[in-house]
Protein backbone atom coordinates (compact mmCIF):
# COMPACT_ATOMS: atom_id res chain seq x y z
CA UNK A 1 0.00 0.00 0.00
CA UNK A 2 1.22 3.53 -0.79
CA UNK A 3 0.68 5.96 2.12
CA UNK A 4 2.07 9.49 1.76
CA UNK A 5 4.09 8.23 -1.22
CA UNK A 6 5.71 5.62 1.04
CA UNK A 7 5.40 1.94 0.19
CA UNK A 8 4.02 0.44 3.43
CA UNK A 9 3.38 -3.18 4.42
CA UNK A 10 2.79 -5.14 7.66
CA UNK A 11 5.37 -7.79 8.52
CA UNK A 12 5.63 -10.53 11.13
CA UNK A 13 9.11 -11.81 12.06
CA UNK A 14 9.30 -15.45 10.87
CA UNK A 15 11.36 -18.27 12.35
CA UNK A 16 13.68 -18.35 9.31
CA UNK A 17 14.89 -14.81 10.14
CA UNK A 18 15.87 -15.31 13.80
CA UNK A 19 19.08 -16.18 15.66
CA UNK A 20 19.68 -18.54 18.58
CA UNK A 21 17.95 -16.12 20.97
CA UNK A 22 14.89 -15.70 18.73
CA UNK A 23 15.94 -12.20 17.63
CA UNK A 24 15.60 -10.88 14.10
CA UNK A 25 19.04 -11.06 12.47
CA UNK A 26 21.04 -8.18 11.03
CA UNK A 27 21.02 -9.89 7.62
CA UNK A 28 17.22 -10.03 7.83
CA UNK A 29 17.08 -6.22 8.16
CA UNK A 30 19.15 -5.88 4.98
CA UNK A 31 17.23 -8.61 3.13
CA UNK A 32 13.90 -6.97 3.93
CA UNK A 33 15.18 -3.65 2.60
CA UNK A 34 16.05 -5.26 -0.74
CA UNK A 35 12.65 -6.94 -0.89
CA UNK A 36 10.83 -3.69 -0.06
CA UNK A 37 12.75 -1.78 -2.73
CA UNK A 38 11.99 -4.48 -5.31
CA UNK A 39 8.28 -4.45 -4.44
CA UNK A 40 8.06 -0.65 -4.56
CA UNK A 41 9.93 -0.39 -7.86
CA UNK A 42 7.83 -3.22 -9.30
CA UNK A 43 4.60 -1.46 -8.32
CA UNK A 44 5.74 1.41 -10.57
CA UNK A 45 6.66 -0.91 -13.47
CA UNK A 46 10.36 -0.81 -12.63
CA UNK A 47 11.16 -4.40 -11.67
CA UNK A 48 14.40 -5.87 -12.98
CA UNK A 49 12.52 -8.01 -15.56
CA UNK A 50 10.80 -4.82 -16.80
CA UNK A 51 14.10 -2.94 -17.04
CA UNK A 52 15.81 -5.89 -18.71
CA UNK A 53 13.45 -5.40 -21.65
CA UNK A 54 15.24 -2.06 -22.14
CA UNK A 55 18.74 -3.53 -21.51
CA UNK A 56 18.77 -1.87 -18.08
CA UNK A 57 18.97 -3.03 -14.48
CA UNK A 58 19.18 -1.72 -10.91
CA UNK A 59 22.46 -1.74 -8.96
CA UNK A 60 23.17 -0.48 -5.44
CA UNK A 61 25.93 2.06 -4.84
CA UNK A 62 25.96 2.68 -1.08
CA UNK A 63 23.85 1.84 1.96
CA UNK A 64 23.72 2.99 5.57
CA UNK A 65 21.74 1.09 8.24
CA UNK A 66 21.15 2.16 11.83
CA UNK A 67 19.59 -0.53 14.03
CA UNK A 68 17.99 0.66 17.26
CA UNK A 69 16.24 -2.52 18.43
CA UNK A 70 16.07 -6.15 17.33
CA UNK A 71 12.48 -7.46 17.22
CA UNK A 72 11.76 -11.02 18.37
CA UNK A 73 10.12 -13.95 16.64
CA UNK A 74 6.44 -13.18 15.83
CA UNK A 75 6.73 -9.47 16.64
CA UNK A 76 4.73 -7.45 14.13
CA UNK A 77 6.27 -4.53 12.28
CA UNK A 78 5.33 -1.84 9.80
CA UNK A 79 7.90 -1.67 7.00
CA UNK A 80 8.21 1.48 4.89
CA UNK A 81 10.34 2.53 1.97
CA UNK A 82 10.22 5.59 -0.23
CA UNK A 83 12.16 7.22 -3.04
CA UNK A 84 13.46 10.78 -3.14
CA UNK A 85 13.73 12.78 -6.33
CA UNK A 86 16.82 11.62 -8.27
CA UNK A 87 19.99 13.69 -8.08
CA UNK A 88 21.99 13.26 -11.27
CA UNK A 89 22.61 9.54 -11.68
CA UNK A 90 21.61 8.78 -8.09
CA UNK A 91 18.23 7.28 -7.18
CA UNK A 92 17.96 7.83 -3.44
CA UNK A 93 15.82 5.60 -1.21
CA UNK A 94 15.12 5.42 2.52
CA UNK A 95 13.65 2.74 4.80
CA UNK A 96 12.05 2.65 8.22
CA UNK A 97 10.87 -0.31 10.32
CA UNK A 98 8.61 0.35 13.33
CA UNK A 99 6.56 -1.84 15.64
CA UNK A 100 2.94 -2.19 14.58
CA UNK A 101 0.31 -1.21 17.14
CA UNK A 102 0.39 -4.08 19.64
CA UNK A 103 3.18 -5.68 17.65
CA UNK A 104 5.79 -5.83 20.43
CA UNK A 105 4.73 -9.08 22.12
CA UNK A 106 4.87 -9.55 25.89
CA UNK A 107 5.80 -13.23 25.54
CA UNK A 108 6.03 -15.99 22.93
CA UNK A 109 2.89 -17.52 24.42
CA UNK A 110 0.96 -14.28 23.96
CA UNK A 111 2.18 -14.12 20.36
CA UNK A 112 0.95 -17.64 19.62
CA UNK A 113 -2.39 -16.94 21.33
CA UNK A 114 -2.87 -13.84 19.17
CA UNK A 115 -2.06 -15.85 16.04
CA UNK A 116 -4.69 -18.43 17.00
CA UNK A 117 -7.28 -15.71 17.57
CA UNK A 118 -6.36 -13.99 14.31
CA UNK A 119 -6.99 -17.21 12.36
CA UNK A 120 -10.48 -17.37 13.82
CA UNK A 121 -11.27 -13.67 13.26
CA UNK A 122 -10.01 -12.50 9.90
CA UNK A 123 -9.36 -8.75 9.93
CA UNK A 124 -7.35 -6.32 7.80
CA UNK A 125 -3.64 -6.08 8.72
CA UNK A 126 -2.67 -3.24 11.05
CA UNK A 127 -0.75 -0.46 9.29
CA UNK A 128 -0.51 1.82 12.33
CA UNK A 129 2.78 2.08 14.22
CA UNK A 130 2.93 1.80 18.00
CA UNK A 131 2.82 5.28 19.56
CA UNK A 132 5.83 6.38 21.58
CA UNK A 133 8.29 3.80 20.25
CA UNK A 134 11.23 4.81 18.12
CA UNK A 135 11.90 2.87 14.91
CA UNK A 136 13.63 -0.52 15.06
CA UNK A 137 15.74 0.50 12.09
CA UNK A 138 16.31 3.31 9.64
CA UNK A 139 18.32 3.14 6.45
CA UNK A 140 19.27 5.24 3.46
CA UNK A 141 20.66 4.06 0.14
CA UNK A 142 21.79 5.11 -3.31
CA UNK A 143 20.64 3.09 -6.33
CA UNK A 144 21.81 3.40 -9.93
CA UNK A 145 20.48 2.35 -13.32
CA UNK A 146 22.97 0.40 -15.41
CA UNK A 147 22.89 -0.24 -19.16
CA UNK A 148 23.70 -3.95 -19.32
CA UNK A 149 24.95 -3.73 -22.93
CA UNK A 150 27.36 -0.78 -22.61
CA UNK A 151 28.11 -1.18 -18.87
CA UNK A 152 27.47 2.55 -18.41
CA UNK A 153 25.24 4.23 -15.86
CA UNK A 154 22.04 5.81 -17.15
CA UNK A 155 20.51 9.04 -15.87
CA UNK A 156 16.96 8.37 -14.61
CA UNK A 157 14.17 9.92 -16.66
CA UNK A 158 10.42 9.55 -17.16
CA UNK A 159 10.92 6.34 -19.15
CA UNK A 160 13.09 4.62 -16.55
CA UNK A 161 11.21 5.90 -13.48
CA UNK A 162 7.76 4.75 -14.62
CA UNK A 163 4.98 5.87 -12.27
CA UNK A 164 7.25 6.11 -9.22
CA UNK A 165 6.24 8.85 -6.77
CA UNK A 166 8.53 10.61 -4.30
CA UNK A 167 8.72 11.69 -0.67
CA UNK A 168 11.63 13.88 0.42
CA UNK A 169 11.84 12.68 4.03
CA UNK A 170 15.41 11.50 4.42
CA UNK A 171 18.26 10.57 6.71
CA UNK A 172 21.32 12.82 6.39
CA UNK A 173 23.05 12.07 3.08
CA UNK A 174 26.48 12.37 4.67
CA UNK A 175 25.74 9.01 6.29
CA UNK A 176 26.48 7.42 2.89
CA UNK A 177 30.21 7.36 3.51
CA UNK A 178 33.20 6.29 1.46
CA UNK A 179 34.91 3.47 3.32
CA UNK A 180 38.71 3.61 3.40
CA UNK A 181 40.69 0.36 3.31
CA UNK A 182 43.11 -0.79 6.04
CA UNK A 183 46.81 -1.40 5.51
CA UNK A 184 46.66 -4.80 7.23
CA UNK A 185 43.95 -7.35 8.04
CA UNK A 186 43.17 -9.62 11.01
CA UNK A 187 41.24 -12.15 8.92
CA UNK A 188 41.58 -13.17 5.26
CA UNK A 189 39.30 -15.94 3.97
CA UNK A 190 39.59 -17.31 0.42
CA UNK A 191 36.39 -18.56 -1.24
CA UNK A 192 34.37 -18.60 -4.48
CA UNK A 193 30.71 -17.70 -5.15
CA UNK A 194 28.47 -20.70 -5.77
CA UNK A 195 25.48 -21.09 -8.07
CA UNK A 196 23.17 -20.24 -5.16
CA UNK A 197 24.81 -16.80 -4.81
CA UNK A 198 23.79 -15.54 -8.28
CA UNK A 199 20.92 -13.10 -8.93
CA UNK A 200 18.74 -12.00 -11.86
CA UNK A 201 21.65 -10.05 -13.32
CA UNK A 202 23.87 -13.19 -13.42
CA UNK A 203 26.08 -11.54 -10.78
CA UNK A 204 26.44 -12.21 -7.06
CA UNK A 205 23.34 -11.00 -5.21
CA UNK A 206 24.27 -8.01 -3.06
CA UNK A 207 22.94 -9.72 0.08
CA UNK A 208 25.66 -12.34 -0.17
CA UNK A 209 28.41 -9.74 0.25
CA UNK A 210 26.82 -8.73 3.55
CA UNK A 211 26.43 -12.38 4.56
CA UNK A 212 30.09 -13.05 3.80
CA UNK A 213 31.49 -10.09 5.74
CA UNK A 214 29.32 -10.99 8.76
CA UNK A 215 30.41 -14.62 8.50
CA UNK A 216 34.17 -14.05 8.31
CA UNK A 217 34.66 -12.26 11.63
CA UNK A 218 36.23 -13.00 15.00
CA UNK A 219 33.80 -14.99 17.12
CA UNK A 220 35.21 -13.58 20.39
CA UNK A 221 34.70 -10.03 19.08
CA UNK A 222 31.05 -10.72 18.18
CA UNK A 223 30.19 -12.56 21.40
CA UNK A 224 27.62 -10.61 23.41
CA UNK A 225 27.30 -7.93 20.71
CA UNK A 226 24.77 -7.05 18.02
CA UNK A 227 25.30 -5.02 14.87
CA UNK A 228 24.27 -1.39 15.40
CA UNK A 229 25.53 0.36 12.24
CA UNK A 230 26.28 -1.05 8.80
CA UNK A 231 27.79 0.93 5.92
CA UNK A 232 28.31 -0.70 2.53
CA UNK A 233 30.10 0.37 -0.67
CA UNK A 234 29.46 -1.78 -3.76
CA UNK A 235 32.54 -1.40 -5.94
CA UNK A 236 32.11 -3.98 -8.74
CA UNK A 237 30.20 -7.18 -9.42
CA UNK A 238 31.57 -10.65 -8.70
CA UNK A 239 30.42 -13.64 -10.73
CA UNK A 240 30.13 -17.39 -10.30
CA UNK A 241 33.43 -19.18 -9.83
CA UNK A 242 35.64 -16.12 -9.24
CA UNK A 243 38.24 -16.53 -6.51
CA UNK A 244 37.64 -13.90 -3.82
CA UNK A 245 39.19 -12.89 -0.52
CA UNK A 246 37.04 -11.59 2.35
CA UNK A 247 39.06 -9.49 4.81
CA UNK A 248 38.26 -8.05 8.24
CA UNK A 249 40.10 -5.61 10.51
CA UNK A 250 39.03 -4.63 14.03
CA UNK A 251 39.82 -0.92 14.30
CA UNK A 252 38.64 -0.32 17.87
CA UNK A 253 36.57 -2.00 20.59
CA UNK A 254 33.31 -1.73 18.65
CA UNK A 255 34.20 -1.22 14.96
CA UNK A 256 35.42 -3.36 12.07
CA UNK A 257 36.33 -2.61 8.45
CA UNK A 258 35.58 -5.27 5.84
CA UNK A 259 36.73 -5.77 2.26
CA UNK A 260 36.13 -8.29 -0.52
CA UNK A 261 38.63 -8.32 -3.38
CA UNK A 262 39.48 -10.56 -6.31
CA UNK A 263 42.31 -12.96 -5.57
CA UNK A 264 43.76 -12.65 -9.09
CA UNK A 265 44.49 -8.90 -9.12
CA UNK A 266 43.32 -7.49 -5.76
CA UNK A 267 40.61 -5.38 -7.44
CA UNK A 268 37.83 -4.04 -5.24
CA UNK A 269 34.48 -5.84 -5.11
CA UNK A 270 32.88 -4.70 -1.85
CA UNK A 271 33.68 -2.65 1.25
CA UNK A 272 31.84 -2.36 4.53
CA UNK A 273 32.07 -0.84 7.96
CA UNK A 274 30.32 -2.40 10.95
CA UNK A 275 29.76 -0.90 14.40
CA UNK A 276 28.65 -3.15 17.27
CA UNK A 277 27.02 -2.65 20.68
CA UNK A 278 26.19 -4.68 23.77
CA UNK A 279 23.28 -6.97 22.92
CA UNK A 280 21.47 -5.91 26.11
CA UNK A 281 21.18 -2.37 24.74
CA UNK A 282 19.61 -3.48 21.45
CA UNK A 283 17.29 -6.36 22.32
CA UNK A 284 14.97 -7.79 24.93
CA UNK A 285 14.80 -11.42 26.04
CA UNK A 286 12.16 -13.77 24.72
CA UNK A 287 9.74 -14.51 27.56
CA UNK A 288 8.04 -17.88 27.97
CA UNK A 289 5.13 -17.75 30.43
CA UNK A 290 3.63 -21.23 30.17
Amino acid sequence: MIIDNKYTIPYEIPSVYIDGKCRCTALAFVSLAQELAALHYSSAGLSIPHLQQMDLTWVIGKQHFEIYEYPLWLDELILKTWAQHPKGLMCLRDFEYTYAEGGKKTSIDAAFAEKKEARQNVSPPCLKSEDGLKPCMRSTSCWLILNTVTGRLVKPDEKTLGTLTFNDDTMPRDSLIKIELCESWDIEEHFSPTLLDIDLNSHVNNLNYVRWILSFMSAPFCRGKLLRVLDTNFMSSAVYGEKLICRCKQTDETTCIHSIVREADGSDVFRARTEWADEKLLSRELRVTC
